[in-house]
């Protein structure tokens, strides 16, 4: 029989021949139970945030109880809810490594979520304005940013600049997005996928709208109507966040 390592909850089996373990984050129910079935069909050992590993955000700071461990006051590098459920799945494939004999100290990862950086997510390139990029390509991720602007940043106006690939969910992404902004910059990456900005107008009738032709020019014309307390959300194709980091010469 193989070794097995209590925790408060639960126990997790040490077994000899290592199965394949699995670290899922929570998922839509028909996508969780094909992850479920395929797990019991290959005999791979499945942990899932949400039910094995846990998480809650106290103050800014966050707790995760992982498969071995609780880690408290997680500092984590990166904005929005989602990135603590990130964590938790990390946190999760670094404890699963102990299934293979190979240990990641606690302060370790704790370090590593401090340090974290993932260029174009909810990342701040500049202030006074703030100017956010943030890649938004369906409702999920539109979402994601929504909540995540809101809650950890302060400002009085939100201008968007926003450009999308023809082949993503458009009225799913402006529509999530619509009543977040106060003024539209919308633009166009330099791809043959790029949605042309003048038929993304559509889409944001009734609001102040402009129309760019590039990237470059959208981040000028934002910054001209951005005021020192607003807030300059760019967003939509990974195409546009890259294209902006580019210009504004951001550190990887």
């Amino acid at each position: 029989m193989g070794k097995e390592v209590k925790r408060t909850g639960h126990k997790v089996t040490r077994s000899q021949g290592h199965k394949l373990v699995v670290i899922v984050a929570p998922q839509e129910k028909e996508a969780r139970e094909v992850i479920r079935n395929k797990c019991k069909q290959t005999g791979a050992m499945l942990y899932e945030v949400g039910k094995d590993i846990t998480y809650k955000e106290i103050e800014g700071e966050v707790k995760v109880k992982g498969l071995f461990d609780e880690y408290n006051d997680l500092k984590i590098g990166l904005r929005g809810e989602y990135q603590f459920i990130n964590a938790a799945v990390a946190i999760g494939l670094a404890e699963a490594l102990r299934f293979y004999h190979i240990n990641i100290g606690r302060q370790t990862i704790k370090n590593g979520l401090a340090h974290t950086l993932w260029p174009g997510r909810c990342e701040v390139v500049s202030r006074k304005p703030l100017m956010v990029l943030d890649g938004a390509q369906n409702i999920a991720s539109a979402q994601a940013i929504k909540q995540a602007i809101k809650k950890n940043f302060q400002y009085k106006k939100l201008i968007l600049v926003l450009g999308i690939s023809q082949d993503k969910d458009i009225p799913g992404v402006c529509r999530v997005l619509y009543g977040l902004a106060d003024r539209i910059v919308l633009t166009q990456a330099d791809n043959p996928r790029a949605m042309p900005a003048d038929d993304l107008a559509k889409f944001f009738k009734g609001k102040d709208v402009f129309l760019t032709q590039n990237i470059e020019g959208a981040l000028k014309l934002a910054k001209v109507k951005a005021k020192k307390s607003d807030l300059i959300l760019v967003t939509g194709s990974l195409f546009v966040v890259g294209e902006a980091r580019n210009l504004l010469k951001c550190k990887r």
